[in-house]
């Protein structure tokens, strides 16, 4: 009888040491990516082979975001961290100091950027030409840390690249013949779009969003407005800041939003919209505003 009950505790404690170790190797390896452009582009190629996390919390402005203590003991947990680069993610440098068995990827590589007072402005997602970068660079990323999925990724990407390259097309057709070619926003965040599709950006301010307004370019803005006949004006969806307010009533133009997709609202992921749908719907907007 002892005998039987000493076999089945060793046969219990043998099951349960085989489960603790089943469930150690069936946890997926941990990605960071910096913020929400980076983290949907990352989950789109990495499918069901990794957990992916976002570094930076929806609603919080990225250009100004600083890890705490804890964020950056949750980093260095990670196999992967993928950043943007271009100087939005300045806090980087900390993480890889106290991270010294991580894999760090910068996504912007092989862009070629636009300088605003000397420094590179980041906002490179908002541009499906330059969302083809970054994806690249993803994947490339996470083959080099997890060659075992290689195939997997290639698969996955493949997909993501022909929605992106589909999207491209989708901009350089539909805003090649608009009526208007200048489209007025508060922050310079669609420097990328205007390069790459043949439109002009007037933005209040540079890429410093919090900067205060001049009277004088208030001014001129006003006149482009009028001078070209703009119909329409654009905010961000989560601000709609005084001044737009201001020039919309002297120009008695509409406001329309255009979204710099630096994370989802909670309605937008209720909603289940992601990174190619906000795009699409950026794209909708422009249409109307430059074809009115």
């Amino acid at each position: 009888m002892k005998k039987t009950i000493v076999i089945l505790i060793l046969t219990a404690m043998l099951f349960a040491l085989t489960s603790c170790s089943t469930a150690d190797n069936s946890s997926k390896p941990l990605v960071y990516a910096s913020f929400y452009p980076i983290y949907d582009l990352t989950s789109k190629i990495a499918g069901d082979k990794l957990e992916i996390k976002t570094i930076i919390p929806p609603g919080v402005e990225p250009h100004d975001w600083e890890p705490s203590t804890k964020d950056v003991a949750n980093m260095t947990k990670a196999k992967v961290i993928l950043y943007l680069g271009l100087g939005m993610d300045s806090w980087i440098q900390k993480i890889k100091a106290n991270a010294p068995n991580v894999d760090f990827y910068e996504v912007s590589k092989g862009v070629t950027p636009i300088l605003e007072g000397g420094q590179p402005n980041p906002h490179i997602w908002l541009s499906p030409k330059e969302a083809l970068i970054m994806a690249k660079n993803i994947n490339d990323s996470l083959k080099q840390s997890f060659p075992q999925y290689s195939n997997y990724f290639d698969k996955n990407y493949e997909t993501l690249k022909n929605q992106l390259e589909k999207l491209n097309q989708e901009y350089s057709h539909d805003l090649s013949n608009t009526k208007h070619k200048t489209f007025i926003v508060y922050h310079s965040a669609f420097d990328y779009l205007a390069r790459d599709y043949g439109l002009k950006q007037e933005a209040l301010v540079g890429i410093d969003e919090e900067a205060e307004v001049s009277p004088a370019r208030m001014a001129k803005v006003i006149n482009i407005i009028k001078n070209e006949n703009i119909k329409y004006i654009f905010t961000e969806p989560l601000s709609s800041p005084k001044p737009m307010q201001t020039i919309a009533k002297e120009t008695n133009t509409k406001i329309l939003p255009l979204n710099p997709i630096e994370g989802l609202t909670k309605v937008e992921e209720k909603e289940g919209k992601d990174y190619l749908k906000l795009m699409e719907e950026n794209l909708e907007n422009l249409k109307k505003a430059l074809n009115t």
